[in-house]
């Protein structure tokens, strides 16, 4: 019997303004429990649990909670609000992320703000020509709050609806698509003006501030998209307040297309396509903080943690790399994933395994490319890239996609196991 392997934490995969419809019809509120183990190259072995309870208060508005411990000593805990409305501006969506514990020994490969290696990127930790065993071992309380505001503009298919029903048929659209009918925004598919203010501390690496961001989701089924696009630009700033490492800016694009290789008589089979890149636009941006022993002046860099800003490596990009390897001013990275929901679900053959709502496999290929840079320049990001390429399995269970990856590159074989598509 198969394994279902998952971790939840700090998941994007809940859609805005969903009511998923598969055959059984709408039930007022839904409540799902999801015990999961896992094993993670970062926290080892880890066992936890999950609750999702559906249409509480309002029809779309869903809550998660849960938590793990692991062999490293990491222990975590996660509560998250999606899809609540003000009644009376019902465009407008509220969701707030609280998430919080201690972890064991993990990696960071990140200098202090206060060190400067400009003539020389061998030198700094999470540079492209850097050491992979060039890292400091931390571990200690995490701290990570986020309020997301989500306004809909009334364009496409936000004009005319605020709330959507995709009808599914054994987890697979069957109508009710929001997106990926057609290329302009004015006629297809969801746009959002975001605001996002978020607190994050992890030991002493603490960040705050506001991102803002324009998103278009224009694909048939957010959670597992078959056609279509999406695009975000994202300005994020911290501005120095608390106590905060520094303040910076960051801006952020990010391209995706899913392009359907199947007909209307198989099961679905996409080539997804992924174009993201980054800038720090405060790189080079410091404060004065002092001297040393011999005089020279002491500069805090404005740059941002390694856990946000132009990284690479971990759950989303370049997939064979530990977590945040690679961490620079800039980044850039290409991504094409083939997935393809094959006609055999061994969860169905044991009415125990049948509680579990395992309605489809997928199996998928990648392969990526991307780098970071002390500087964004074309010729730069695209000499010298990191490559990873592997192959994985996903499992639609309780509307969520439960992502099982394995990933091999220069510096060996990796595996991540999360939640939703890399892209």
């Amino acid at each position: 019997m198969l394994l279902i392997i998952v971790i939840i934490l700090k998941s994007n995969s809940f859609p805005q303004s969903i009511n998923i419809n598969d055959e059984g019809g709408d039930e007022n509120v839904t409540i799902s429990i999801l015990p999961f183990a896992l094993y993670s190259e970062i926290f080892g072995w880890a066992a936890g649990g999950f609750v999702g309870v559906q249409g509480l208060s309002q029809k779309n508005m869903s809550l998660y909670a849960g938590g793990l411990i692991s062999t490293n000593g990491t222990k975590y805990g996660f509560i998250q609000i999606r899809e609540f409305y003000l009644p009376f501006l019902p465009r407008l969506y509220i969701a707030p992320d609280i998430l919080g514990g201690y972890f064991g020994v993990i990696n960071m490969y990140k200098d202090p703000p206060t060190t400067s290696y400009e003539n020389d990127t061998k030198l700094r930790a999470g540079s492209n020509e850097s050491d992979k065993n060039d890292n400091m071992e931390v571990s200690g309380n995490d701290q990570w709050y986020e309020l997301k505001f989500r306004f809909l503009l009334p364009i496409g298919h936000g004009k005319d609806e605020v709330f959507f029903s995709p009808k599914l048929k054994n987890g697979i659209l069957e109508s009710g698509e929001m997106g990926g009918t057609h290329w302009n925004p004015f006629v297809s598919g969801r746009t959002f003006i975001d605001i996002k203010p978020f607190y994050r501390k992890r030991v002493a690496f603490a960040t705050n501030g506001i991102e803002f961001a324009l998103t278009r989701e224009n694909t048939d089924y957010y959670v597992n998209p078959t056609r279509g696009s999406y695009q975000k630009f994202t300005f994020r700033r911290d501005f120095g307040w608390f106590d905060t490492m520094a303040p910076w800016s960051v801006f952020e694009t990010d391209l995706r297309w899913y392009l359907p290789l199947n007909n209307k008589n198989s099961l679905p089979k996409v080539l997804a396509i992924d174009f993201w890149t980054v800038n720090t636009l405060t790189w080079d941006s410091y404060d004065i903080v002092g001297t040393d022993t011999i005089g020279n002046l002491i500069k805090q860099y404005h740059r941002p943690p390694p856990y946000t800003g132009a990284y690479l490596g971990g759950r989303y990009r370049l997939r064979a790399f530990y977590e945040g390897r690679f961490n620079d001013r800039a980044a850039i990275y290409y991504g094409a994933e083939y997935r393809q929901i094959i006609d055999w679900n061994p969860f169905n053959l044991w009415s125990v395994t049948k509680k579990l709502n395992v309605h489809w496999l997928q199996l998928a290929a990648f392969a990526e490319v991307g780098r970071v840079a002390p500087e964004w320049n074309i010729s730069t990001l695209h000499t010298d890239m990191k490559w990873s390429a592997g192959g994985g399995i996903r499992f639609f269970m309780n509307n969520l996609i439960l992502r099982l990856d394995g990933a091999f590159s220069k510096e060996g074989f990796f595996t991540q196991m999360y939640v939703d598509h890399a892209f």
